[in-house]
């Protein structure tokens, strides 16, 4: 059985959608107790934990009820599911996980270079430039600050190694890679004996190492369709704004509001909703989501939707009290289409790229 804890909706469904490509069904869980009342039946298990969007203090309890539920479960591979640019409580959650299960030794790897995200020298690097010549430094609830890995960790204790390099006996291990060959060569070198932390590159690997890829199964998006942008990436505001399906948020959900969107929905069949500049905290903003996409599909019977980023995607999931899905399609890394009774979900961390397509539904 394989076990998943990511700390965000997105991390966990990238995970799904990998383990897809390779054969797997591991359902996705938002609620501990879901899990423990209704077990996974296939091949496994993920649960989001959402402790990205949470308070320090928050994130460790929740993260603590997932690893003692998991662990249960005596998973073959365990495998914590982290942002590949590490925003949230990375140590933090990893030190506690250790503890919980018995680990003296973490091993990293955050980089995704099947994506051009790298480690090399002590610093991470997108697609050739530093972390800090990029948009996530702008990140709203995480913003970075320097691209040196103990930095962006804010823990100077964690040890920084090439894949050729002597491991130590114990304590946090953090991989370097700049190729998909290195992040191979650290997924045959790690054993059982680590915990194991990471980005969709190394979770890949490790699936490599036992399972082969099969053929995927065709799909269509069903209207009416909804978007919700939830993502404060410049390059997605600018596509959005263009299209005349759009209907930006405003301060609250009124009934002038709802009344416009649903003109757009019976004329186009298809709707995006997105935010404007704004003064609100990225948990009101992602509240107030969360109430107009739960509007929108009792409203509009919609029939899919398809979300970027994760917090606001764990918003509407609570808001429409969705507490377990099921992984249906990849359409492409790390975009994942899963359905809870007859509604589809869409789910895309929101510094990846739109798939083929949305960009076709939308142009």
């Amino acid at each position: 059985m394989v076990a998943v804890i990511a700390d965000d909706l997105t991390g966990a469904a990238e995970i799904a959608g990998i383990s897809l490509r390779f054969g797997l069904e591991l359902k996705v869980y938002l609620d501990v107790t879901e899990m423990l009342h209704n077990p996974p039946s296939g091949d496994g298990m993920i649960i989001a934990t959402d402790s990205r969007s949470m308070q320090k203090a928050a994130a460790i309890y929740c993260t603590a009820d997932a690893v003692e539920a998991v662990l249960q479960f005596e998973p073959a591979l365990l495998y914590k599911k982290i942002d590949s640019v590490l925003r949230g409580y990375v140590t933090d959650e990893i030190k506690l996980q250790m503890e919980l299960s018995g680990k003296q030794k973490a091993f990293i790897l955050p980089a995704n270079p099947s994506l051009n995200r790298t480690i090399s020298n002590g610093e991470y690097f997108i697609e050739g430039k530093k972390i800090t010549e990029t948009g996530f430094v702008n990140d709203p609830e995480f913003p970075v600050s320097s691209a040196v890995i103990k930095d962006m960790l804010h823990d100077e204790t964690v040890q920084l190694a090439r894949h050729d390099d002597w491991l130590p006996v114990e304590g946090i291990v953090v991989g370097e890679a700049e190729t998909t060959a290195d992040v191979q060569c650290w997924a045959a070198a790690i054993d059982d004996s680590w915990m194991l932390v990471g980005a969709g590159d190394l979770y890949t690997a490790l699936l490599e190492k036992d399972h082969g890829q099969v053929e995927q199964p065709g799909y269509h998006l069903q209207l009416p369709h909804l978007y919700v942008c939830g993502t404060a990436f410049e390059d997605r505001k600018a596509f959005v704004k263009q299209l005349d399906c759009c209907a930006y948020l405003p301060g609250d959900v009124t009934a002038e509001w709802l009344q416009q969107t649903a003109s757009i929905i019976k004329e186009q069949k298809k709707l995006v909703i997105a935010i404007e500049e704004s003064n609100e905290t990225a948990l009101v903003l992602r509240t107030t989501m969360a109430r107009a996409v739960k509007e929108m599909v009792t409203r509009e019977n919609i029939k899919e939707i398809f979300i970027e980023g994760g917090s606001t995607a764990a918003a509407v999931l609570e808001e429409l009290g969705i507490k377990m899905l099921i992984p249906v399609n990849e359409l492409s890394r790390g975009v994942v289409r899963m359905r809870t009774g007859d509604l589809f979900i869409t789910f895309k961390p929101g510094s990846y790229q739109l798939p083929e397509e949305i960009l076709k539904l939308y142009s």
